[in-house]
């Protein structure tokens, strides 16, 4: 797979060697330059991560405990039985298929997992693209395709940037390892689900959570259409194809995996709801390590240039009618766009550094530090004055105990709790179904 290096990654490099050829090591503008490059490649790098990551992540299959939806009282699963010679434990480790059968499209609707009328042979649904398609594993007559199992790889193909050809080849098989496997842990929830639906005779549930995941994975493709600019699904359509995905692909993984974390929301629900407020109380106090503050500030700069002035009463003047306006609520990155007259200009405002030591220029770190938020103050200096903002402070310490941290505490109980029981009932799953994975020695 070829690999372009991220464009912000090139220009830092281009910055870095125009600097190195101005200085010695050793000169306070060569510290100077480095400390800026530090921190302008610690942005890059994060700007690099923006871009490789998956071109959609479905919020209904990351580990966040969705709101309930109740679907009717679960029926209680069984202790699963024990392995025997007919039925072995689920396998655990789920290797690269090299050889996979092939079956010829023949252009029918399939069946969804759990919704086979007759035991025949599954038929493969007709894929974009392609002429005939591989499974790579089935649970009961139900099958698994590789091309479902391929999208999911290319949605994590940022993961290999970094990495060598030989690295990347082997990280590649994993992660195709690893997306198998949670598409078989989903396809293993949504056959229970409806299964059991169908057995209390609350079909018309699993009507309104079908219809419920359609219309999540809408307003989910909406969203990105939106973020990134793009007008119509025929654009998005080749945006993906770009990606090795497709439309229908991205959007029957959001649909499912809407489903399969709505069961299991409902199942674990009593469990989520029994967590009171000694429980939270209990974690903050033994876990006091966790809610540390760092002592960070978000900071804006405008920077006024005095040479630009006939004296250096007329540049502060002007410096100060500039920050009378930022204290009057006028939009501070606006302002910086279109009245700095230094590098902040291009960043709309933005000041470089957020940690003590790690601000630049360092003459204006004492100043900054000394803010607190939405405070603004005109810093003079030898080239000019800097029209300082401080966006947001948060001094090291212990994080108040305040509703806001509760309801983190909250969350991280009750995922974890979810994580706890989801991965319960998976593995009874796996034990009572299982799954025929397809792969070589």
């Amino acid at each position: 797979m070829a690999l372009v290096r991220s464009p912000a990654v090139m220009v830092i490099g281009a910055v870095f060697l125009a600097a190195g050829c101005t200085s010695g090591p050793g000169s306070p503008q060569a510290r100077d330059e480095n400390r800026k490059m530090d921190c302008l490649t610690r942005s890059a790098q994060e700007l690099e991560r923006e871009a490789s990551r998956p071109i959609l992540v479905a919020r209904s299959q990351s580990t966040e405990v969705l709101p309930p939806v109740r679907l009717g009282t679960p029926t209680p699963t069984a202790d699963p039985p024990a392995p025997t010679a007919d039925k072995p434990a689920p396998a655990t480790d789920i290797r690269l298929p090299d050889i996979a059968p092939i079956v010829p499209v023949s252009g029918t609707k399939p069946a969804l997992p759990s919704e086979t009328p007759t035991a025949a042979a599954p038929t493969a649904p007709p894929m974009e693209g392609d002429s005939q398609v591989r499974i790579v594993a089935s649970i009961g007559n139900n099958p698994i395709y590789e091309s479902e199992v391929r999208e999911a790889v290319y949605q994590r193909m940022g993961e290999l940037i970094r990495l060598s050809e030989s690295q990347r080849t082997v990280r590649e098989k994993e992660i195709f390892r690893e997306e198998l496997k949670k598409i078989i842990e989903r396809e293993l929830v949504i056959d229970d689900m409806t299964a059991a639906l169908t057995a209390r005779k609350q079909t018309t549930a699993l009507t309104k959570l079908r219809a419920e995941a359609s219309k999540e994975a809408e307003t989910r493709l909406k969203e990105f259409k939106k973020d990134r600019g793009i007008p119509n699904d025929t654009e998005f359509r080749t945006v993906l194809r770009a990606q090795g995905l497709t439309l229908a692909g991205i959007k029957r993984q959001i649909e499912r995996g809407y489903m399969m974390q709505t069961y299991l929301r409902d199942k674990v629900s009593p469990k989520l709801d029994a967590l009171g407020l000694a429980d939270v109380r209990e974690y903050y106090a033994s876990h006091l390590n966790e809610f540390q503050a760092d002592d960070r500030v978000k900071w804006q700069d405008l920077f006024v240039l005095t040479e630009r002035f006939k004296s250096v009463e007329e540049a502060r003047q002007y410096a100060n009618q500039l920050a009378a306006k930022a204290g009057k609520g006028e939009d501070f990155s606006k302002l910086a766009a279109e009245f700095s007259m230094g590098d902040s200009k291009a960043r709309n405002g933005a000041g470089i550094g957020d940690k003590p030591g790690e601000i630049f220029p360092q003459d204006l770190e004492p100043t900054i530090l000394a803010l607190k938020a939405s405070q603004i103050t005109v810093k003079e200096t030898e080239t000019g004055f800097h029209i300082i903002r401080v966006a947001e402070r948060t001094y090291a310490g212990p994080k108040p105990y305040d509703d806001k941290l509760q309801a983190e505490i909250r969350r991280k109980l009750q995922n974890q709790i979810y994580e706890r029981e989801m991965r319960r009932e998976i593995d009874t799953l796996w034990k009572r179904t299982q799954p025929q994975i397809w792969a070589d020695g």
